[in-house]
């Protein structure tokens, strides 16, 4: 009976403190096995033993760019700032199953930030228009451990561990030929560790899912750290059969991310970093037990960011997965 309330605290606890934060100038955070539930938000289920998962996803942001008077304004105010117009990240993965509770993915992104602009402080009466920087990023490593399963209230819980391992580029040039800074750059040159933890309860058709995982940012290229990266979600989804094979997950999720002030040369970056809340409405379609399509779009309700940034207008998600 004692154990019983902890794990049902623990559940309650992690969803109702995931209320999802998301840094708006960089993709999401990990997703899960793409199988079943919600879109974002991490589930605490893992896969069968010797069962795959090849999922591809597609990920689109558009922001309220800053106009060049705007700019102007900033520089001539002593800032240095940036802005683009959208931001494409595109990522295959697969997942497996060790064990019954013990699922390892691998992720592999591309990344596209469109029409970046910038001013500085030095050059006051100038705006820099770079182009486009984009290219293969950094690979994701996640591994999934179930520590709990109690099938007698419906209550699973996971352990996250994770390493981003910097397969990224980091040399993309700008349209006069210049490096991008690193925060523009597909990949960021540095290893990322990450631990986190997901839970999931279920009340028959019902599922409330959470979770929370953190990334420890370290150096990488030009002498650059991006700032560590809390990424915390919760979703509530509803599975309504439609016909024999297909069915639907009806889905509202609160995700998102807070991240620290990147550092360059050791010096904080005033104009980085922060925190924005998504809601997130979304679809997901399961066929055959085995193929799946799904969509979410998130709509900023909270935006906290460092400095002079850009806000996010809209984003969203899209995506296909199979088991095998």
């Amino acid at each position: 009976m004692i154990f019983r309330k902890r794990t049902t605290a623990i559940a309650l606890i992690l969803f109702f403190s995931c209320s999802g934060i998301s840094w708006a100038h960089h993709p999401s955070g990990a997703s899960g096995t793409g199988q079943a539930g919600p879109v974002t938000t991490i589930s605490a289920s893992t896969l069968q033993k010797g069962k795959w998962v090849f999922e591809l996803q597609a990920e689109y942001l558009t922001f309220d760019t800053f106009s060049d008077t705007e700019l102007l304004g900033f520089a001539e105010a002593g800032n240095d700032v940036h802005t683009f117009d959208s931001f494409f990240h595109a990522f295959a993965s697969i997942s497996y199953g060790i064990k019954d509770n013990l699922t390892l993915s691998l992720k592999m992104p591309y990344t596209s930030i469109n029409n970046i602009e910038e001013v500085h402080q030095a050059e006051p009466d100038e705006v820099h228009h770079l182009g486009d920087s984009q290219g293969i990023g950094d690979m994701t490593i996640l591994g999934y451990y179930r520590f709990v399963k109690r099938p007698d209230i419906y209550f699973e819980s996971s352990l996250l561990l994770g390493l981003k391992v910097p397969t990224g580029n980091t040399h993309k040039k700008d349209v006069h030929g210049e490096r991008f800074e690193t925060e523009h750059q597909p990949g960021s040159g540095s290893w990322d560790p990450m631990i986190g933890l997901a839970a999931t309860k279920r009340f028959g058709l019902l599922s409330l899912d959470a979770n929370m995982l953190y990334i420890v940012a370290t150096k990488g290229a030009q002498d650059t750290d991006l700032g560590d990266f809390l990424n915390y979600n919760a979703a509530i989804s509803y599975h309504a059969f439609l016909l024999k094979k297909i069915s639907c997950d009806l889905i509202i999720e609160v995700n998102g991310e807070w991240k620290q002030e990147q550092k360059i040369n050791g010096a904080k970056d005033k104009n980085s970093g922060g925190t924005t809340v998504f809601l997130s409405p979304g679809l997901r379609f399961l066929m055959n037990d085995r193929w799946t399509a799904y969509l979410s779009t998130g709509v900023p309700v909270i935006q906290d960011l460092n400095g002079i940034q850009t806000d996010t207008s809209v984003r969203a998600i899209t995506g296909i997965s199979i088991g095998f």
